[in-house]
């Protein structure tokens, strides 16, 4: 039959995966794309024919994320299990919105969101709900801790809300001030904190900014720890802001979007010392875990704060004699199965696999910063403490303008060439290059040839300046 080839060709991808021929992602330009692939919708249909045509245009113009050398993003490496169960959850096509349209999946989820809570507050506590992504998470956060402090809003709406404060690192992910906005508190609503240089918050101006949010009349309302900067993947001290939240009244919120797998693995867990006092978190399965995109939980300590959230009247839908449905913790309606990803590959791998996935991404990482520190013309910011190594490329003759624009320089030759991808950005003034780890097999040997890639694209951009120093002088 006709459908068979594209049919065929999708078992292929499951097979072999994506076939890029080394390259992640291809240099083209917006008008090269649209010149190799028609983009409009016609009126007639096509044939299965061109359909595999346009499948494989569509693979040679996306970026490869499941390579061992995507480096750019916070995510990458797919567990093969949850492929096979996201593609399970397209052909059942139901929302997780009422149990009597998903009955075993809704148990599915209330498991996930049990044993996920448990990593936290133990088994006597906890609940939660499956959300769009990490920045929806965030946001239903600030919504609990508005609802904790401003009785009766959910009926009257929300007054005064120039006078609440949240408190959040300057490294902490902008979502928090996309929320303040969306709910109406207002960007000034939003203090940011100064963090040390590897990017960790600061308590003392912490306690500082709450002193001098309180003298001029305005109310603490929120405090954000962060398990896992987007920077550097470092962590607040969880424990003492613990406690500074609790010693001011405020709601407190783990923002563990990106580091939060960590709890995995025994050997990391200790960095989450103080996050079992959270009154909520965030936590994104799709980033170290691997599980396609999107796999976000919420997660709060106490048991009914999401109903009383979010719950309204919908007869049609909801029903009294049902208390199993998730669709009364969810800010949204329909909303796709993301649990049964996690589930079906927490079951295939266990926690031991879990663990074992953790501490092989923080080998690679710690590998890969060792052998930063091993070389003379590079520079670490920290250590790492999540599969984040931020570091930049140094030349001695060059003054610290210089060397920002050769590590940008650096990165955009690489960047172009499309066989390694990792990002840049300005911490304190200075440019770092910034490589994420997704695959907990990354090696030595591409390590080393990670590392040497970026030093021979050093000396070239270093030898392009040289070059037109000389022409400047001869002109």
């Amino acid at each position: 039959m006709d459908g068979d080839l594209i049919q065929n060709r999708i078992i292929s991808l499951l097979i072999n995966g994506l076939e890029k021929e080394g390259v992640l992602r291809q240099n083209n330009q917006p008008e090269d794309i649209i010149g190799n692939l028609d983009l409009s919708i016609s009126n007639e249909p096509i044939e299965s024919a061109d359909i595999v045509t346009l499948i494989d245009k569509i693979i040679q113009n996306s970026v490869n994320t499941n390579d061992a050398l995507f480096m750019n993003q916070m995510y990458g490496k797919m567990n093969q299990t949850s492929i096979y169960a996201d593609i399970l959850t397209t052909f059942l096509n139901t929302s997780m919105y009422t149990y009597e349209v998903a009955p075993l999946l809704t148990l599915i989820e209330k498991e996930c969101i049990f044993n996920l809570t448990q990593h936290i507050w133990g088994e006597s506590k906890g609940d939660g709900v499956f959300t769009p992504g990490g920045s929806i998470s965030n946001m239903k956060g600030l919504m609990l801790a508005r609802n904790s402090r401003i009785k009766n809003v959910k009926v009257t709406g929300l007054n005064n809300a120039s006078n609440y404060r949240v408190f959040i690192s300057n490294q902490a992910h902008y979502s928090f001030l996309k929320g303040a906005v969306f709910m109406g508190f207002g960007s000034e609503s939003i203090v940011k904190i100064k963090t040390n240089n590897r990017g960790q918050l600061l308590t003392e101006n912490l306690l500082e900014a709450i002193e001098t949010e309180k003298q001029k009349g305005n109310i603490p309302l929120m405090l954000v720890g962060v398990a896992g900067t987007t920077f550097s993947g470092v962590f607040d001290d969880l424990n003492a802001l613990s406690q500074i939240a609790l010693d001011n009244d405020m709601w407190y919120h783990v923002d563990a979007v990106y580091g939060g797998s960590l709890m995995f693995s025994e050997r990391e867990k200790h960095k989450f010392i103080g996050i079992e006092n959270a009154d909520s978190v965030s936590w994104n399965l799709h980033k170290i875990m691997g599980i396609p995109l999107i796999c976000s939980a919420f997660l709060t300590k106490e048991q009914g704060l999401l109903n009383e959230a979010f719950s309204v009247d919908a007869d049609y839908l909801f029903h009294d004699d049902d208390k199993l449905d998730l669709g009364q913790k969810s800010l949204q309606c329909g909303r796709r199965v993301d649990a049964l990803k996690l589930w079906l590959a927490w079951k295939h791998d266990g926690n031991a696999g879990f663990a074992e996935r953790i501490d092989g991404l923080m080998k690679s990482t710690n590998l890969f910063s060792e052998e930063i520190k091993l070389r003379n013309n590079f520079e670490l910011l920290c250590d790492p403490e999540s599969p984040i190594i931020t570091f930049r490329v140094l030349n001695n003759s060059f003054n610290e303008d210089e060397n920002n624009a050769l590590n940008k320089a650096v990165r955009n030759q690489i960047f172009k060439e499309g066989e390694i991808l990792f990002n840049f950005s300005e911490y304190k003034g200075r440019i770092y290059l910034r490589c994420v780890i997704s695959d907990p097999n990354l090696g030595l040997d591409q390590i080393y040839d990670i590392i040497n890639r970026i030093e021979a694209a050093a000396s070239e951009q270093t030898l392009n300046k040289a070059y037109q120093k000389e022409a400047e002088n001869v002109q």
